[in-house]
């Protein structure tokens, strides 16, 4: 233990009292030089712009739909809306314990796997 104690004594001592080299002229040059620039991959791929086009298309098709229904069916589905709102209201105190409760166990069927995968050695 004294002998780091002593080490560091000595290296602070040389930080506190040794002159410091002047920097050379060239060091930037020299460090660019040796940075490597690799191309960017695309951020934008094929399958990106395919779902982007098949979303679009999906909003698009919902758009048209609700503009060219008639009136009584547009009228019926807000009456199923606020229907299915008042469901949700009545059932609340059983229905987001169970919705989060599900989503949990979902969400732990994905993990447990991969996680029993990570733990358990496959060399034995």
């Amino acid at each position: 233990m004294d002998n780091r104690l002593e080490q560091d004594a000595l290296i602070e001592d040389a930080l506190q009292n040794y002159p410091l080299a002047p920097m050379p002229r060239d060091i930037t040059a020299s460090v660019m030089a040796r940075i490597h620039v690799e191309k960017r991959p695309t951020l934008v791929t094929w399958n990106d712009f395919a779902i982007a086009l098949v979303i679009a298309a999906i909003i698009g098709a919902l758009f048209i739909t609700f503009q060219n229904l008639p009136p009584i069916a547009l009228a019926k589905l807000r009456i199923q809306g606020i229907l299915l709102y008042q469901d949700i209201l009545v059932n609340m105190r059983w229905l987001v314990p169970a919705v989060l409760f599900g989503a949990a166990a979902f969400f732990s069927a994905l993990a447990i796997p991969s996680l029993l995968k990570m733990t358990t050695d496959d060399r034995r």
